[in-house]
């Protein structure tokens, strides 16, 4: 933390771009973690408008911020504009970590690295295992590539675009060589007993988030089982009905605000990497301060 009013007057930028922005958790916490951390940074969210992406780009070079990170709908757009992409960005085709490298933009992604995290922190192993992903955006490109290169099993899509749904696995095989996945439609159809053997179920819609909590993503009638693990990327509300029912009928249930936290924690180690290991020391503490505020516990 600063130590006199100087210091605070001469930080530097590290945010946000996006549309909409103003409901984001990412400066609560991301400022915490960097207090905690001693650096002379602010962390600040900017409503970008589409036309003037490239322009706010530029802005990270001109101004001097370390990076950002880029959330929706700017994930694929920044592609365009970057000097360098890392391997696994490029695969997934997505970036939502920038660093300022010497003046250069690098881009990144740890969505796939947030999202795993938290069921490694759990002992929950996906090698070998049965997947069911619900949705077929960027979130659940990233889910996917967290999930191959863990070993897992077989992968099935239930999504109410088949179009999009068949975008998403011709990605997989022709892009990441991996050819264990299949598209099982809308989910309207979907058995507890056929959606009883997949071992872990990812919700990667805003089906459900606020203010609409009163929707499932999938049909009332799937029931979940206690060998199954229930993750759904929403963090508001902090459980979703999907996540209650999955609880109420004994599986475990993980939701994404970890997922978002660490997410940015690993930005924070692409613009800080000598101190990566102090960062992710502050992990739990990081969570339980954004939980405490976030809840008004």
């Amino acid at each position: 933390m600063a130590e006199n009013p100087l210091e605070e007057a001469h930080v530097r930028p590290l945010g946000l771009f996006g549309n909409p922005v103003g409901h984001s958790f990412s400066p609560l916490f991301m400022n915490h973690a960097i207090r905690l951390l001693g650096l002379h940074y602010r962390y600040l969210a900017f409503t970008i408008d589409e036309q003037n992406l490239e322009t706010a780009l530029q802005a990270i070079l001109t101004l001097g911020f370390r990076g950002v990170n880029i959330t929706i709908p700017f994930k694929r757009a920044v592609l365009d504009y970057l000097d360098r992409i890392d391997e696994k960005a490029d695969r997934i085709g997505a970036v939502n970590c920038i660093v300022n490298d010497g003046g250069l933009l690098m881009g990144y992604n740890t969505d796939h690295l947030g999202f795993m995290k938290p069921l490694r922190d759990r002992g929950i192993s996906v090698q070998g295992r049965a997947a069911l992903i619900i949705g077929s955006g960027g979130a659940a490109r990233a889910v996917v590539t967290g999930f191959i290169d863990r070993g897992i099993a077989e992968i099935a899509i239930v999504n109410r675009t088949e179009k999009h749904a068949l975008s998403l696995i011709q990605w997989c095989t022709e892009v990441l060589g991996y050819t264990g996945i299949a598209f099982l439609g809308d989910g309207s159809s979907l058995a507890s007993k056929q959606s009883g053997r997949f071992d872990l179920i990812v919700n990667t819609t805003p089906v459900g988030m606020y203010p609409h909590v009163e929707h499932l993503p999938l049909p009332d009638t799937v029931s979940f089982g206690t060998h199954q693990t229930v993750y759904d990327l929403i963090y508001n509300p902090w459980n979703t009905r999907l996540l209650e029912k999955a609880r109420g009928e004994g599986a475990s249930i993980i939701n994404g605000f970890e997922m978002l936290i660490l997410q940015g924690l690993y930005s924070l180690s692409l613009w800080f990497p000598e101190r990566t290991d102090e960062i992710f020391d502050l992990q739990e503490e990081v969570v339980q301060y954004t939980r405490e505020k976030v809840r008004g516990t």
